[in-house]
């Protein structure tokens, strides 16, 4: 099974070597990339950070089928240019992470993003967040509660 290999150049000595990794080398390179991926998940986790997503979706692009790789980059690269996905996401951090009210939600969002496309009042971060919120509903085919449900719980 090929090691890896590793290029040195030196051009004061004129010297251009290819040797393989040492055990020492692979570990490093591994536990630096374990580092760097986890460090982008929990960037992710806690912000919904699209750069972060996208950062570890580089890391694995050679695991997966170039269509798939390409889609998804495509994809996440117009949710930066959707103004409403992203107060969408603020949105839904501020009541997921935190465990804010809706309402808590909204104003947190409206004060704390700092895209200048995607900022706006409080009834700019609801309106956006129900728009969104509507698409995605239709995709997880959630279906909507009553009236009355919805002042109960």
């Amino acid at each position: 099974m090929p090691r890896g290999i590793k290029r040195v150049i030196d051009i004061e000595r004129q010297v251009d070597e290819i040797s393989e990794l040492t055990d020492n080398e692979l570990r490093a390179m591994a536990a630096d990339t374990t580092a760097r991926v986890e460090s982008l998940r929990q960037r992710w986790e806690a912000t919904g950070d699209l750069h972060a997503l996208i950062g570890a979706l580089i890391f694995f692009q050679l695991r997966l089928p170039e269509w798939l790789f390409s889609g998804l980059m495509r994809k996440l690269n117009e949710q930066f240019k959707n103004p409403h996905a992203t107060r969408y996401l603020a949105v839904r951090h501020a009541h997921d992470a935190p465990g804010m009210s809706m309402d808590e939600s909204y104003d947190w969002a409206s004060q704390h993003i700092t895209d200048q496309a995607a900022k706006g009042g409080r009834d700019t971060m609801m309106r956006s967040y129900q728009r969104i919120r509507a698409q995605v509903a239709k995709i997880d085919r959630i279906q909507p509660r009553s009236r009355a449900r919805r002042r109960r719980g």
